[in-house]
């Protein structure tokens, strides 16, 4: 019998009791396999333990915004310094869709309010997994709005040209396809895509997956009508 595959994660809350009762309910009554690999109490206790080899092995963080002795604007600021591949659920109690931008060009890659249902979080977290981001439909609008209401556009700059095949790509991205989806769809491999995405990361500067999908759109290589596939 195979062995199944959790998902490992790290949980940073100044609560003790939240990483507590949160470590209970994702170990032993998600429906999801997961793992708490890490817990921190504060900001800076978390980016000490980034040090940590378990650290290497955490798949989704799950990051507090208020917090004391470093919160959540300051850890994401820090995680940018440092090579990672964990993808970042924020939650804070002080959650407003309107804020969902800033959240994305800080390096997160879902954002919720911290009143979430349990059941609803490890969806979320199956779809971060899985997609590498999540946006629900009301932040998706004010994402929309966001991009729309910047005027000039942007233009690209003739040093970052991207290819057909990799336009091709980031459409597929922007619909929230996976790479293994993608390599499908495109008839290539898996570590073609990744390689792919990697080169689009890397000509436009961006973060990561939510990074580039707000760039095509800000760049007119895609319409927010676009991004379909929205739970």
């Amino acid at each position: 019998m195979s062995q199944i595959t959790k998902i490992k994660i790290a949980i940073t809350d100044d609560d003790s009791l939240v990483v507590q009762l949160l470590t209970e309910y994702l170990e032993k009554f998600s429906p999801l396999p997961c793992q708490v690999v890490l817990q921190a109490y504060s900001g800076q206790e978390f980016i000490e333990k980034t040090k940590l080899p378990s650290f290497q092995e955490v798949d989704i963080i799950l990051l507090d915004m208020r917090m004391k002795e470093g919160d959540g604007l300051w850890v994401l600021n820090e995680l940018s310094k440092q090579p990672f591949s964990a993808k970042i659920i924020v939650l804070t109690s002080y959650y407003k869709t309107a804020y969902i931008g800033q959240m994305m060009s800080l390096g997160a890659h879902a954002f919720l309010p911290k009143e979430i249902d349990k059941e609803q979080l490890v969806e979320i977290i199956q779809e971060v997994q899985q997609k590498g981001h999540y946006f629900s439909p009301e932040q998706m609008q004010s994402l929309r709005s966001q991009i729309t209401a910047k005027s000039p556009k942007l233009q690209l700059d003739p040093n970052t040209q991207i290819s057909r095949r990799e336009l091709e790509v980031l459409q597929l991205i922007a619909q929230q396809y996976t790479n293994k989806e993608i390599a499908q769809k495109l008839c290539l491999t898996v570590k073609t895509i990744e390689a792919h995405k990697s080169n689009l990361l890397s000509k436009t500067g961006s973060k990561n997956a939510v990074g580039l999908v707000v760039y095509a759109i800000e760049q007119g290589l895609i319409k927010a009508s676009d991004c379909i596939r929205l739970n």
